[in-house]
């Protein structure tokens, strides 16, 4: 079994933009030049999620980074077999869900999860008939087809 290979995601920044852009509430605060967007070819492993979202905090491994020249201290990952089958709604959710994990203070950490998920994207689900493991669903409503905002609840911050 090889490493996987890496390929920037022209796709999964495109999508990421326009979420930032519509959906400003919620992931308005994320600076998308300090995400790299990549596909990975290769083997993925059974128990392998679609996709990763990792953050880089120790800041010996933000200086190694620097010294290349790079400011992306997160990393989006999706596996393009898997990418590729998913229908666009659900890749929308999940890039979605990616960039609100993003620390608002942007510091290379990543938020925890209320419980499974992040609460007020279980409650959307949960009111609009898909249930909680939405990530098993086909036919998810779209982030960003038409004018409309989803109506998305806005989410307590972190010290309430």
């Amino acid at each position: 079994m090889s490493d996987p290979e890496f390929i920037e995601s022209q796709e999964c920044l495109n999508i990421a933009q326009q979420l930032v852009e519509k959906y400003y509430m919620f992931v308005g605060y994320v600076d998308l030049s300090l995400v790299h967007f990549v596909e990975m070819d290769g083997y993925k492993g059974k128990n392998s999620p679609p996709y990763i979202m990792s953050g880089i905090t120790q800041s010996w491994a933000k200086d190694i980074i620097r010294s290349f020249g790079s400011s992306k201290i997160y990393c989006f990952g999706v596996w393009s077999e898997l990418w590729e089958e998913l229908e666009q709604s659900k890749k929308e959710w999940i890039i979605f869900r990616a960039l609100y994990s993003i620390s608002p203070a942007l510091d290379g950490k990543i938020r925890n999860v209320d419980i499974q998920d992040y609460g007020f994207i279980v409650e959307y689900f949960v009111r609009t008939g898909f249930g909680p493991y939405w990530m098993e669903k086909e036919n998810l409503p779209s982030l960003l087809k038409g004018s409309d905002v989803l109506p998305l609840v806005i989410p307590l911050s972190d010290n309430d």
